[in-house]
């Protein structure tokens, strides 16, 4: 199996020597740093990244804007042709149903007229042979 060192850049520190009650942090001198020159490529990199958000945002403001548009308009081109197809298939289905409501009293009318006809014709017969047995 192969074997892999590695290296300690840490190896010349030794801190097992270090006396931590003689370490006063009120005596440690820091470096002089300018902070705002420190800060300001952080603050540049933050300053784009919100420009950008507001970039993103305008840009997806602005499509949903163009797709609501065009939705308005697709709406607008179709809407007198479903108000015309709706039309014409409730007219179709209102004719239908005008056709069957009129059959079915023409075959009633028909059926009635046969019944009257039969009680007429057994009424008369009825009639008939009285006649013939009284005489």
């Amino acid at each position: 199996m192969p074997t892999m060192q590695f290296t300690n850049p840490l190896r010349s520190l030794d801190l097992t020597k270090f006396d931590v009650r003689s370490f006063d942090p009120r005596k440690i001198t820091l470096p002089n740093v300018d902070l705002r020159k420190t800060v300001a490529p952080a603050a540049k990199i933050a300053r784009d990244a919100a420009y950008v958000a507001v970039g993103l945002g305008v840009i997806a403001t602005q499509k949903a804007s163009a797709r609501r548009y065009d939705l308005e308009q697709r709406v607008k081109d179709l809407a007198p042709r479903v108000r015309d197809e709706a039309k014409a298939t409730a007219e179709r289905v209102l004719r239908e149903a005008n056709d069957n409501v009129v059959r079915v009293r023409d075959e009633a009318t028909q059926r009635v007229r046969k019944v009257v006809d039969r009680r007429k014709a057994a009424t008369s017969a009825a009639a008939t042979a009285d006649a013939t047995t009284v005489a």
